[in-house]
């Protein structure tokens, strides 16, 4: 039996008998596991929090025939702004469920697992104004997609434009090259614009990588 120590983020869990969860994880050194935790969900002196999704957690391991399980884990980072706003709570969905259709389990991704965690972190302190924080939302998502497209490897950067419908490819290039900023106090941009280059973006992603990302269902 290995003993494993690592950051991830929890971005599923499921119930299992009377009181045991399973995790599934992104770690920062390991990749996406799947963690068991026994009797969590009884327990009165166990940190709950930390098995919540989204929060990022410190786990002390034991690995045993490439299976996970965890007694001991300790909450490193949780984000209460995105738990009492609905508008962010959604678009923070839909990237915990990135991160479960892009990855493979123990594929690791450690540039990756810091994006997301800093991203996190970012949309909690994000404002209330609903309207700017929607449009920010969206342009991350955006720039997020176009990320892993090119990391993936699935398509040149020169050539990226042409995923789009001919008449968003100007509006997709500038918002590209655009600061959040930039993006959030222009009028340039529309969420329906946003919405449609971000499902140009999606579908080819579905395409190449044989993934189901469905932004629609969670925005």
């Amino acid at each position: 039996m290995d003993i494993l120590k690592t950051e991830g983020i929890v971005i599923k869990k499921t119930n299992v008998k009377e009181a045991d969860l399973v995790l599934k994880v992104f770690t920062k050194e390991y990749g996406k596991i799947d963690i068991y935790i026994n009797g969590i969900r009884k327990s009165k002196r166990r940190e709950k929090l930390a098995v919540e999704l989204m929060s990022v957690t410190d786990f002390l391991i034991y690995e045993k025939n490439s299976k996970y399980s965890s007694n001991s884990f300790t909450l490193t980072a949780f984000f209460p702004k995105i738990q009492l706003s609905f508008l962010k709570l959604k678009y923070s969905y839909y990237l915990l469920h990135l991160i479960d259709k892009i990855y493979e389990h123990n594929s690791e991704d450690i540039e990756f697992y810091e994006k997301i965690k800093n991203l996190f972190g970012y949309i909690n302190t994000l404002s209330e104004d609903e309207k700017k924080t929607e449009i920010l939302l969206s342009y991350l998502v955006l720039y997020l997609l176009k990320d892993i497209i090119l990391t993936q490897g699935i398509y040149e950067h020169e050539n990226i434009l042409n995923l789009t419908e001919k008449d968003n490819r100007e509006k997709l290039l500038n918002i590209l090259n655009s600061s959040a900023k930039e993006v959030i106090n222009s009028s340039l941009y529309t969420i329906d614009e946003i919405t449609e280059m971000i499902i140009s973006l999606e579908k080819y992603i579905n395409y190449n990588l044989n993934r189901n990302l469905n932004y629609k269902f969670f925005v």
